[in-house]
């Protein structure tokens, strides 16, 4: 049975990030209650996705993010921990994205590591891949793993075997384009590629860019072809995030062939597609991976990253000018967060220099914007 303990756990957690947004605001002025709620309809079976809000996002390119209701990002936060319990032991060491001690600085360096003792580089990513996601063998995936994890009667959850399969089949089959609340300024979305938006492509296909959910459900999707390249292909020097994967080899030969053999794996296994173009280069000349330019002895932050939080720090600053000194805390510390967010990530490279200029944030000091 579903259970208000665990429940309220996943309401912690989701609420982590979210709790200044309107959506959880509401739901935490009377949570016992929401929780309660979604305890009673879940055991009912009568639980019902809420509307998302569809919005547009340009950072790093445009696309479309539909963002779940507070109280179905509970539901995500009950659901991912239960399966990572299932999965986390069949994942292999190098995938990188949505996993706890690992994320983007793990696979950079991990790829400066590799980069060290190899002479080239197979970089390659998956054409459209969150809207290519085929949601029947997507599940069928999680309904064998669920099943065999559920015999081994070793689960640390109060929820039945049965209860996890129906919500999960709900959540990936869910339609969030159903009802949902657009926020398109000067019609946006007319401006995104049918094969990029979740109004346009087939039904059958797509996970929606913002739920949790998504990113795990990604790992899934691809952890059969992450075995399949160290298993069978060999691949001892291998590292993915999300689709964007990366093989290291001293042959550019071998490489190429391996290249072959994962394309028709994905389009036949996952019904999944290459990118256009191969990234094959020796590893001095440098790996463009997760906004780091990596190479065996030292790695950079790439120039964009850098012109982003230049363009942010602009903006901001030609606000606070015209707010005339009366900017409002919360927009100093936003962009106090965009400014750690970017130490953060230029403090993993060798960037002396562009880290004296940009420093520390000091979020007690609400004019620290002035340093760079």
């Amino acid at each position: 049975m579903f259970n208000f303990k665990e429940l309220y756990s996943a309401y912690l957690r989701a609420r982590r990030t979210k709790r200044n947004t309107s959506n959880a605001l509401k739901f935490e002025m009377d949570y016992i209650t929401h929780i309660c709620n979604l305890e009673t309809s879940l055991n009912n079976r009568t639980y019902t996705i809420k509307r998302s809000v569809c919005f547009l996002t340009t950072s790093p390119k445009l696309r479309e993010v539909f963002a779940a209701d507070f109280s179905d990002r509970v539901i995500h936060h009950l659901v991912v921990p239960i399966l990572e319990q299932i999965y986390e032991p069949l994942f292999i060491y190098d995938s990188y994205s949505c996993r706890k001690n690992k994320g983007i600085h793990g696979a950079m360096k991990r790829a400066r590591k590799f980069s060290k003792n190899s002479q080239y580089y197979l970089q390659l990513d998956i054409k459209n891949f969150f809207y290519t996601i085929d949601k029947a063998i997507l599940f069928k995936m999680i309904n064998h793993s669920i099943v065999k994890y559920y015999e081994k009667k070793v689960t640390k959850t109060t929820v039945t075997m049965n209860e996890m399969l129906w919500l999960v089949h709900k959540i990936i089959f869910q339609d969030v384009t159903l009802n949902a609340i657009i926020k398109d300024e000067r019609n946006g979305l007319k401006n995104i590629p049918a094969h990029k938006t979740l109004f346009k492509v087939a039904k059958s296909k797509a996970l929606p860019i913002g739920n949790l959910t998504s990113q795990f459900f990604a790992n899934v999707y691809m952890n059969d072809f992450d075995n399949f390249c160290k298993r069978e292909l060999k691949c001892k020097k291998y590292i993915r995030y999300v689709d964007d994967f990366v093989i290291f080899d001293e042959s550019k030969e071998i490489l190429l062939e391996k290249k072959d053999k994962i394309e028709a794996y994905l389009l036949k296994n996952l019904k999944l597609s290459l990118r256009d173009g191969v990234i094959l280069r020796k590893v001095e000349n440098g790996l463009d991976f997760l906004g780091y330019i990596i190479r065996p002895k030292y790695v950079l932050v790439r120039n964009r990253v850098v012109k982003n939080y230049k363009y942010k720090k602009a903006q901001f600053l030609n606000r606070y000018e015209n707010e005339a000194g009366k900017m409002k805390k919360d927009g100093i510390k936003g962009f106090l967060s965009v400014k750690a967010s970017f130490f953060g990530h230029i403090k993993h490279a060798n960037h002396y220099r562009l880290q004296k200029k940009v420093g520390e944030t000091d979020e007690n000091n609400p004019f620290d914007y002035d340093r760079f």
